[in-house]
């Protein structure tokens, strides 16, 4: 039985076939015990002593209140968050969710494929990865994620983007990684590599 223990939100929408790189990232951490819903309110069941790790891989735009103030709670008490590329669209009024996060969706680029530069591959999640391109959307946050280290940015709009930080919150930990459109990126190997090392890191294994 693995001794680390995850919930994972993985759903599907108009766009993104998230529900499939949720299932994904269960071959890929075969050493984590996934608890996976659809539903925004298993985030109500999250607590530190039960789960290690909380992904997000869904776009939260149906966040309530009262998920927002659970994984809050969990996050500041010791847990683990890694939020994947949709997660961050989001009503602008759950600030909370926000700050933890680290920003909003602001908009995206034309999906075309881009450079990833590798900005600080000291850090665990980006550990052994070098620079690569992507077929993706790129993702415009609306603000610098505010005691972040930025770990992966790409060009866009005249300026580096984030595309790739980590941060604590509390006694917890927090992963985003703003990659992962469709399966031109769940199928790339570095993405692989940063989800795997991102979950690993934020659940406090790295």
């Amino acid at each position: 039985m693995p001794a680390t223990r995850a919930l994972m939100i993985a759903r599907s929408d108009e766009w993104h076939d998230l529900k499939t790189l949720g299932s994904m990232i269960e071959e890929w951490l075969p050493e984590v015990a996934f608890e996976t819903s659809e539903d925004n309110g298993a985030l109500l069941t999250l607590l530190p002593d039960r789960h290690d790790l909380c992904l997000l891989c869904a776009t939260m735009a149906e966040l309530t209140e009262a998920e927002e103030a659970a994984l809050v709670r969990y996050v500041a008490a010791g847990g683990g968050l890694l939020g994947l590329h949709s997660c961050t669209v989001v009503e602008e009024e759950r600030r909370e969710y926000v700050e933890l996060l680290g920003g909003r969706f602001a908009h995206h680029s034309p999906y075309h494929e881009f450079a990833v530069q590798v900005t600080d591959a000291t850090h665990p999640v980006a550990a052994g990865v070098a620079g690569f391109a992507l077929q993706d959307e790129l993702y415009v946050l609306d603000r610098a994620p505010a005691g972040a280290t930025v770990l992966a940015t790409a060009e866009w709009e005249d300026r580096p983007q984030p595309m790739v930080y980590a941060k604590s919150a509390g006694q917890g930990r927090v992963c985003y990684n703003a990659l992962g459109h469709d399966a031109a990126a769940f199928n790339h190997l570095a993405f692989r590599q940063l989800v795997v090392q991102g979950a690993r890191w934020a659940a406090g294994l790295t």
